[in-house]
């Protein structure tokens, strides 16, 4: 059976020849440098840079060049350059018999069939009931919860790179765990079968282990495609489209030690631990933050509906270039200022319905908020009564394993002395390597809570 197991090992690492190993640290370094999720929420961070710096012009004058044609019709503008003639009256008031020439071409400068219009407008907002600066912080709060919610997204990736990578470790211990089932029923099966020969055992018995020997090869399949399914998410999670990596092998009993501090927790302990978990979680972990800030933001939004009911004012220069019948920038400049300052008095109930609803979207924010806090916390404990409980099942599977490896070597004896049936022989094989499996599984269970805990409390492992 050695020799199958050490065949089984040469597959696996023939397997690996053209793949990368590599440790959890590098695993997690590689998701957040490639991870498609994550970089998409480092474009959000990029845009939140952006909004932020474009709220901010707002508080800034704008200058604008203008620039107009205007051409007139020829019916137009032979009309207006008509020249008429208009009386001129004596001091009697009654027309004295003489005329002035006069046509609308001479007023204003003259009438241009074609006239162009050059100048510059600069716009500074002054107040505008407070939109400006509110709009800037509300920018400032939008970034501040993108950073957040990147802290989130990388703490997500981080689990899900050390969830995927234990699973994968832990379907290869099974996977060869499950082939040294196989090897197993195999030799019992031929050790059966020959006895069976010899006339010593039933047709039944040797039937047992051949419905055992499929049921492990059935078994071993199924293990074999979930570590391909495993691999496949683990190669999205790591945003690799070219290279194979594999998660780097770890001695699950260097953890021993914590295993057994969190086994050994007792009641008085359990609950100051609790305490901890819970106040790191509201320190540290970014969903609370990003609650935090959307209810700031709420309140602006509050704020600024508020803020429809305050006066504006507003400045605005003209400065006209030219006004003539040629795009020559020689015509005859003029200017004005413009202070223009507005009072909303009446706005069809617009300001009031909007503040009112603004004032329920609060209302209902803040308990969503609350809501939300509320499962977070109750979800940090939980997973750590979840990471107590996994390191009490690893000790147990340890007792378990060494009694089943007991009670194997046991039944052994007693059946090469013919004193107990095939059925006991292959309830103690099947018990054996049950303990084996559950005993890898709790191991990798324990450090995949404990990864889950990490996540909640945003600590550095």
């Amino acid at each position: 059976m050695k020799k199958i197991i050490l065949v089984l090992i040469v597959i696996l690492t023939i397997s690996h020849v053209f793949a990368k190993d590599i440790s959890l640290d590098e695993s997690i370094r590689l998701a957040k440098e490639q991870n498609k999720d994550l970089l998409s929420e480092k474009n959000s961070l990029s845009s939140a840079n952006w909004g932020e710096k474009n709220a901010f012009t707002n508080f800034l004058p704008k200058v604008a060049f203008n620039s107009t044609m205007v051409r007139l019709d020829d019916d137009t503008y032979k009309e207006a350059s008509e020249v008429m003639q208009i009386p001129v009256f004596g001091p009697n008031g009654i027309p004295n018999g003489n005329y002035i020439p006069f046509s609308g071409a001479a007023m204003s400068g003259g009438i241009y069939k074609t006239s162009f219009n050059n100048g510059i407008t600069v716009q500074q907002p002054i107040f505008n009931g407070g939109k400006v600066i509110l709009g800037y912080q509300l920018s400032k709060l939008a970034k501040e919860q993108t950073i957040f919610s990147l802290q989130n997204k990388e703490n997500d990736i981080t689990f899900q790179v050390a969830s995927t990578y234990f699973n994968i470790l832990k379907i290869q211990d099974v996977l060869i765990l499950s082939q040294k089932s196989v090897e197993s029923s195999k030799a019992h099966l031929k050790k059966v079968r020959d006895n069976y020969q010899a006339g010593t055992v039933k047709k039944s018995d040797v039937l047992q282990w051949e419905v055992k020997l499929q049921n492990d090869e059935t078994a071993l399949n199924e293990i074999k495609n979930n570590l391909n399914v495993l691999l496949t998410v683990w190669k999205n999670l790591l945003g690799t489209d070219d290279e194979l990596y594999y998660p780097q092998k770890i001695n699950v009993e260097n953890f021993d030690a914590e295993i057994q501090k969190y086994a050994s927790i007792e009641n008085e302990q359990f609950e100051i631990e609790v305490t901890k978990i819970l106040d790191k979680t509201k320190e540290n972990n970014p969903i609370l933050k990003t609650l935090s800030t959307t209810d700031k933001i709420m309140d602006k939004q509050l704020l600024m509906a508020k803020g429809n009911f305050l006066p504006s004012l507003n400045l605005q220069f003209s400065y006209q270039i030219e006004n003539d019948d040629e795009f020559d920038f020689s015509g005859e400049d003029n200017w004005n200022l413009v202070a223009a300052f507005s009072f909303p008095l009446f706005s069809s109930g617009a300001n009031f319905t909007n503040m009112k609803k603004t004032k329920y979207d609060v209302k209902k924010t803040k308990l969503t908020l609350e809501s939300t806090k509320d499962n977070i916390l109750v979800g940090a404990k939980n997973t750590f009564c979840n990471l107590v409980t996994k390191a009490q099942t690893v000790e147990n599977n340890k007792s378990a394993l060494a009694f089943a490896k007991e009670n194997h070597k046991l039944i052994n004896n007693l059946f090469e002395q013919g004193m107990i049936t095939n059925s006991d022989l292959m309830d103690a094989d099947i018990m054996l390597f049950a303990s084996e499996m559950n005993l890898v599984s709790s191991y990798y269970d324990f450090l995949i809570s404990k990864y889950e805990l990490i996540k909640f409390t945003n600590e550095k492992e």
